[in-house]
Order: C-alpha cells, then structure tokens, then sequence
C-alpha cells in the first residue's frame, strides 16, 4: 500500500516506511508458525528423533547476538490456514493440560477442546476391521489421524535401524552454490532504508479505523464454535417423569336417570305379568335385573315411601368409598405391528399343494401306511385285516397280505439296502420281505434274517421265523410275540434296530428289537405307564419316550435320563425328531402342537393351534425344509419350519399350505397318517374314508 500511494504522498510515503522499519526493529521476533509433520508424529510415536524437524540456522538481527531462525517445512499439499488451524494456542507445552478437558484458548478467549481420544476398545475394533491400521498415527495436537505414506513408513525404519534419514549419500561431494573467491568490492553497500525502522503511519490509521467499527457495531468478530453433541444419550428421556403425578380430582359416575319403570304411572308394557312376578320373587337378590316391581297408582298422593331408600344410600356411600377411581393410560399400540412378519407362501416352494393320485381298494378305515427308502411303493394297513403295497406313481396295488386281526401299524425300514417292513397286528411284529425294491436289497435281507443258531444271552421275547410257502410267496421273515398289544413301531435310522411300544405294559412297555442278533430286550426295568410312542435320534445314541404328558431323552451308551421335556398337554400322540436332531415336534390329542429346541429349553419353542380336532401324525421332510400334522377334521397342515445352524436365529415357521381331500368317517375320525416322500416334496396320506391319497 505504501508503494501503491508514493506518487500522491512523497515524503510522507519514506517517514511511513522508516517507521515500520523501527517497529520491526524493536517488536519481538515474531514467532513461526508451528508445523507438525507426518513424519514427525510417526517419530515422536515411535519414540525416536523426527526425521523432518525444523533446521535452526543464526540470524543476526541488527547488531545483537545470533538468534535462532525457525525454517518452516511442509511435504504436503495443504494450505497453511489448513494446516495452521489451531496455531493460535501459543507456543507452550501440552502437558500443561492434561488434566483439563481442553489444550488452550483461541484468539477469541474461548477454550479449544480436546480431541477425541479412543479407548482401548475402540483401537482393538480398529485393529480387527482397518486394514491401514498399522499405518496410521494420531496428531496430538488435533487428535486426527494421518496415514503414512510408503516413502515416511520408510524413512522412520531407516532412523530405526540407525541409518541415516536420507536416501541420498551422505558422503557425496558438496556442490559450491556460490563462489568460493574472495571479491574486493561487496554485491551492495545501500545503507538499510529509514522505513525499517519507523512504525507505519498508515498503519497506524487501519487499524484504528477497523478499531472503530468493531467498537460501533459495524463489523462483528468471529462466532465461537458449536459445541458438538456428546455421543451418549439418554435413551429414558422420552419415557416421561418416573415420580408419580399428582392425583387429580375425578368425580364420581354419576347415577343413572330414572326411567319408565320408576314412574307411578308406568305405561302398561312396562307393568310385570304374574310370571315374571313369581320368577322375581323367586329370583335371589343379586340375580335380579332390578330392585323393584314397577306398579301403577292413580294419583301421586297413592305412592308409599320407597323401603329400600336407606339401603340404596349405604350402597352408594360404600361404593364411593371403597371403589378406587383413577386413571388408565391407553397404550397406543398399532395392531398391525403386533402380527409378525413372515415371507409369502410363493416365496417358500416347493410344497405340496395339489392331489394327484388316489389309491382305492381297501374295505375299511386305512390305518397306516409307509413310503420306501427310494420313494417308489407305498405300504398300508387297515382295519380290513389287510396289508397292500401300491406304486407310488401309477397307483395300482402289486401285492395284497391278508391277516386275522386289524392292522394296527406299517413301517418300513429306512436303509435302501434292507428290505424289509415291520407289520404290527394284535402281540405281534412280522417282519416281511416285500421283494419289491432292487434285487441286491432283497437278496442281502434274506442273508441278514437268517436264523441264529444260538444266542450267548436268551432272547425275552419269541423270534419265530417262516419256512415254505409263507417265506417264499408271502416274503414272512420272523414274528415277534409280544406279552401285550403293540400299537407303535419306530426304526433307527440304519435300518439295524427298531422299537415297539405296548401302551397297556408296565415294565415291559418298550423293547427294543436287533436284527442282526436277533434278539430283543427291556431297556426300561422299572414301571414305565403310559407310554404312547418311543423314536431315535437319527444321529446320536438317544432315545426319546413319550408317555401321555411328557417326553423323556434317554442316552443309551450311559443309560441316564438327559432331558425331561413338558409340552404342557393332556396325552401325546405322536412324535418326529428333525433330520438334524436338535428340534422335536408333538401332536397331542387336546389340537396342539409343539415344537421343541433341545439346545433352548423344555418348554416348546412354539405351540401353533391350526386344528379343530385332535392331531394323529407329524412328521418331517428328510431333505426339505417342511413338516406337516394330520388331524381328525380330514385336513393336512403342511409347514416351512427352516432350521439355521447360527444357534443364535430362531427357527423360522411358516404355515404354507392346508391340503383338502379326504373325508370324516361316521365315528369322526379323519387322516391317520402320512408320510413325505424321501426325496421329492410330496407328501402321502391314508384316510379313514378308506383311501390313500398323494399330494405333489
């Protein structure tokens, strides 16, 4: 400015600049800015000398001593009022404030806060998700955090390692940038100018004019920062005063205006016949609609003193003392929110959903039936005294066994290389050859059901085997008497053992039968009442018994009683463990069913009420996610029941499908039984309408 205006002051121009020259001269050295560099936090982190800090060099300022002149360096592309943002703290140690919630004060008086500083928590979570983490270091002034560049990871291993910063030679000649020849004559010998020395006039007059417009208003200094939000919260704030409000005055209901009937001179309709006035007097007190019989007078001056006035005004004193009176906040509840959220049905396929097949032929109520381990024939029994094996695809019956009792139970064996189907009819379990699958599983069960010569320890139970025709043409291989009537038969999932249970035993309720051995035995010694349906895990050796109420896992290697589950109903029907073995699903005869986490608890995860009648199966699919349950009002409910190896997610149940096709019987009984198909998503079921019914 005072080049821009010599022209037009002169001398005035010369005596402003000797006066700034003697200012300068006898102000204090003016302090440099502070640079803090990426290599020096890297250094000071590291506890080692920054590779990059300021070279102090001697500057004479006039005739005093040497000072030292503060060189200001920046390897970055950033400006200094970037860089510079917090200079304006002063020159004095940090440590002064490390027990203060802030590092100094700004220009404008206000205190500077301090950087967030992250716990030990939060730099372990940044060690496990950054990848960069080794190559950040935080600014102790600003507490950000910088990334070190290659070059800087580098250097600070060089000065580590005890060599040297650079990556030049340090020993490399040295380069004369100027003339090393003494000159006779100086480059100058211009004496220092009077403006060097003489504080500015003009400046003088800026800084009073802006001086005076701060004073008036005119020009407004900089706004103190925001402080910013804390980043905790109070997540009761909303909530409300906790301390109870003060009562407020709520007056009492008030009674009832008189009507027709109080009136002397009631209208006819309103006046009691002599019925209604005997089933009045004959009513008690608190059953009566009303405490009076409305009647009819001439005239006022008729009507005696009402008798039950005294009483009616101790009531109402009583009730508006006794009765408390407040006030009920209304919970504002979006019905809508409390129905949960569940994937559509078309989003679940495949499920069965359509009947495609109907297998008629049998006479009478169609009591159970099995499908093959390859998913080809169908195996059923009925009360017709009959047992009928069916292709699955075609319907047409290939084999008929007839008996002398009802069949009570048909299961068959679940290994593809065993051939064989357990028939349950009175006391007794036939195991019979159906010669129905490949030849090789047929021939290799015939090998397995040879009789056993002799046995280390007796068999408790009879194993009778067949010879002739009964072996040959009808496929008999042994019956097993039984004490009692056997109503339920379950294989393990080797196809190697199977269980029968006898619900009217006491101690001989379950056995256990071994194919290999041929030999049966008790597992339970002790009364066991009540039993209704026993199966295996198909993995693990544990056994589940279901008596009428609850369900008992037994580990057989140890013989101890592991899990003791309560479904909380009146009498089990039936019972299906998951493929996986960690869920467990119940029919019951009172409509329910439960659904049971072995890992969470021994109530049931779930109790879904989707019957109107009792339930008689469940089951679930080998290789899908679904589950099913029939019940006595002919309908099939058909589940998506998805189990997550993450033990954290529930499982996910969803009603997808309810199948209609089978008809009551005269005595109300509906579907029996079915079973899913072992590899495709369809599902078989046998009715009391005497047919046997396949849904794809």
């Amino acid at each position: 400015e005072d080049d821009s205006e010599g022209d037009s002051e002169g001398d005035s121009d010369s005596n402003a600049a000797r006066n700034s020259v003697a200012a300068a001269s006898s102000a204090p050295p003016p302090r440099a800015k502070a640079k803090v560099t990426i290599g020096d936090i890297a250094a000071d982190e590291l506890g080692v000398a920054p590779a990059s800090a300021p070279q102090e060099k001697p500057q004479r300022n006039g005739d005093g001593p040497l000072e030292p002149m503060l060189v200001e360096t920046s390897d970055s592309d950033t400006t200094d009022d970037e860089m510079h943002a917090t200079d304006g703290l002063g020159n004095i140690p940090l440590e002064w404030y490390d027990n203060e919630d802030h590092i100094g004060y700004d220009l404008d008086g206000n205190q500077v806060a301090k950087g967030t500083a992250k716990d030990k928590l939060d730099k372990f979570l940044d060690k496990m998700d950054d990848p960069d983490y080794g190559r950040k270091v935080t600014d102790r002034l600003t507490g950000e955090e910088i990334l070190l560049t290659d070059e800087e990871i580098d250097l600070v291993k060089r000065i580590q390692s005890g060599q040297y910063a650079g990556t030049s030679d340090p020993y490399e000649d040295a380069v004369d940038m100027f003339s090393y020849k003494k000159r006779v004559t100086p480059l100058h010998s211009a004496p220092e100018p009077k403006s060097s020395f003489i504080p500015s006039k003009w400046e003088h007059k800026r800084i009073m004019k802006l001086v005076r417009a701060i004073r008036k208003g005119w020009i407004k200094p900089r706004s103190a920062a925001k402080p910013q939000a804390p980043e905790y919260y109070d997540i009761w704030k909303d909530e409300g005063d906790a301390r109870p409000a003060r009562l407020q005055h709520i007056p009492a209901p008030k009674l009832p205006l008189p009507g027709h009937e109080e009136s002397y001179n009631p209208p006819e309709e309103y006046l009691p016949t002599e019925e209604e006035i005997k089933e009045w007097n004959e009513a008690h007190v608190d059953d009566r609609k009303r405490p009076f019989l409305p009647r009819k007078y001439s005239s006022l001056r008729l009507v005696p003193a009402y008798n039950q006035f005294i009483q009616e005004r101790f009531a109402r004193c009583l009730d508006l003392y006794l009765c408390p009176r407040t006030i009920k906040n209304r919970m504002k509840v979006d019905p809508e929110a409390l129905i949960p959220k569940l994937p559509k049905p078309k989003d679940l396929r495949p499920f069965p959903t359509t009947e495609s097949v109907v297998y008629r032929g049998h006479t009478d109520k169609v009591t159970s039936m099995s499908i093959d381990p390859l998913g080809q024939w169908i195996v059923s029994g009925s009360e017709d005294n009959t047992v009928r094996f069916w292709e699955l695809l075609t319907g047409r019956c290939c084999k008929t066994l007839t008996f002398d009792e009802e069949i009570v139970c048909v299961r068959w064996c679940p290994n593809p290389s065993i051939s064989l189907v357990a028939i349950l009819y009175g006391k007794t379990l036939l195991l019979v050859n159906p010669r129905l699958g490949p030849l090789a599983a047929s021939n290799g069960t015939d090998k397995l059901m040879r009789p056993v010569e002799e046995q280390d320890v007796p068999s408790p139970l009879l194993w009778q085997s067949f010879s002739g025709t009964e072996a040959d043409e009808h496929g008999k291989r042994f019956a097993i008497k039984h004490p009692k009537e056997v109503e339920s038969v379950s294989w393990h999932a080797k196809g190697t053992y199977l269980a029968t249970v006898s619900p009217e035993g006491v101690s001989d309720a379950v056995f256990v039968h071994s194919l290999q051995r041929q030999h049966s035995q008790n597992p339970f010694s002790k009364k066991s009442r009540e039993v209704q349906h026993v199966s295996f895990h198909p993995t693990q050796p544990m056994f589940f018994v279901a008596s009428k109420t609850h369900v008992r896992v037994y580990n057989l290697h140890t013989q101890t009683l592991v899990k003791k589950l309560s479904p909380g109903c009146k009498w089990i029907s039936s019972i299906a463990v998951h493929p996986q073995g960690d869920n467990v699903i119940i029919g019951t005869f009172d409509r329910r069913f439960c659904w049971f986490d072995m890992d969470l608890s021994v109530r049931p995860y779930k109790t879904l009420r989707y019957h109107r009648l009792a339930i008689r199966q469940v089951g679930f699919h080998k290789r899908y996610p679904l589950f099913a349950s029939c019940s006595d009002d002919a309908t099939i409910q058909v589940f998506h029941g998805m189990v997550y190896n993450d033990l954290l997610q529930n499982p996910l149940i969803v009603p997808v499908k309810v199948l209609k096709g089978h008809s009551k019987s005269p005595e109300g009984l509906g579907v029996m039984d079915f079973a899913f198909h072992p590899k495709q998503p369809w599902l078989v079921s046998a009715g009391a309408d005497k047919t046997l019914r396949l849904f794809t």
